[in-house]
């Protein structure tokens, strides 16, 4: 896994420097008129009412570490090396230790682990809605085997075979693309079940939003629904398709666009009939929700006047504003906490990654 690494050291002046009062310069572009966002419910307390945009308090780096969860509002779960393990004798990761899974308080810094073996690299441990189980793959060297298991110290993980990727839906079960054809579902505990309807189908991409199965094709880049009531497939008005991720109530979904030229990132309702534009440029990655679907978090790389800039933005749906709140290199993974308080980000190296946790000053409510 070879990334490009830019040191943290540069982090916090450019990201203070950066992130006062600015925003993405150009504002969202709902496709049929309506304000972004309008018909999706914020999760929380009634009132809520927005006076100034998101701003950063503190920030706080973690080297070496790969952050992919929250468990509350101080714990995070994360890949990283085991001292405790030997080191590896690959060529590629001479002198390092295997990576194993961990939760980490960021309060008293304890680090508790989950799931270590000696020559396992264990990495992306991407937690269920009601977060209690870990979905993560182990990559060393050739494809990555897709595990799932209890959040618990010192776990068995269930090798999932025919996956190849999989997403958390918001209630519980995963669902992703298999090796096997089609798409696969699997609920904690149970067994593995396959769509009989598109295992002649190569997917690669593939999510639940209420009872349907959105998915996209190796032959094509066309956004398909699968009904799991009609049992019907049909094409939505979407192309250029590579990255969907539901919205916490499944509701909605963005979807990152991309025809090789330009990418785009769109915030769509479940039958992608209403399209709002996020954001445009030469890239986008790391599209995150919050908990409670106020906000979105997604890097952007663009070109300014022949210039290439980029960094980590966040859009708040009550406010309609759009802020930059890191500029630190090229960032593929963000997470929000469970309050949306903190924002998680990593970025992938040569032969590990770094994250770093940003503290959000969020608009006041009453």
């Amino acid at each position: 896994m070879k990334r490009k690494n830019i040191a943290l050291t540069l982090l916090a002046a450019m990201v203070l420097t950066a992130v006062t009062g600015c925003a993405s310069g150009k504002a969202p572009d709902p496709s049929q008129g309506e304000k972004p966002g309008e018909d999706i419910v914020i999760i929380g307390e009634e009132g809520e009412e927005t006076s100034a945009e998101v701003a950063v308090k503190s920030i706080e780096a973690l080297q070496g570490m790969e952050i992919t969860g929250w468990l509350n509002d101080h714990t995070v779960v994360l890949s990283k090396e085991n001292p405790d393990l030997p080191k590896l004798n690959l060529e590629e990761y001479q002198g390092l230790h295997p990576r194993s899974l961990y939760t980490y308080d960021l309060n008293t810094k304890e680090f508790t682990l989950l799931q270590g073996k000696a020559d396992w690299n264990f990495w992306g441990a991407e937690l269920s809605k009601d977060k209690k189980t870990l979905f993560y793959y182990e990559y060393t060297l050739g494809d990555p085997a897709f595990f799932m298991m209890p959040v618990a110290p010192n776990g068995t993980g269930t090798l999932i075979e025919e996956a190849m990727s999989g997403e958390w839906t918001s209630d519980n079960i995963l669902v992703g693309p298999s090796y096997q054809g089609g798409v696969f579902m699997k609920v904690p505990g149970g067994a593995v079940e396959h769509i009989e309807e598109l295992k002649e189908m190569n997917v690669v991409h593939a999510v639940k939003i209420k009872d349907t199965i959105l998915f996209t094709e190796i032959s094509s880049t066309s956004l398909k629904k699968f009904d799991l009531n009609t049992r019907e497939i049909t094409t939505l008005p979407l192309e250029n398709v590579y990255s969907i991720l539901p919205s916490p109530s499944g509701t909605h979904f963005t979807a990152i666009l991309g025809d090789g030229a330009k990418s785009t990132l769109i915030l769509s309702d479940a039958d992608a009939a209403t399209k709002t534009v996020l954001a445009e440029g030469i890239s986008i990655s790391a599209a995150a929700w919050s908990e409670d679907q106020r906000m979105i978090s997604y890097y952007l790389k663009k070109d300014v006047n022949g210039a290439s800039n980029e960094g980590l933005y966040v859009y708040d749906l009550l406010s309609g504003t759009t802020t930059l709140v890191a500029v630190d290199g090229e960032i593929q993974r963000s997470v929000f906490s469970l309050s949306g308080e903190q924002l998680s980000y990593t970025k992938y190296t040569e032969t590990g990654a770094d994250s770093t946790i940003l503290t959000l000053s969020l608009p006041a409510k009453k």
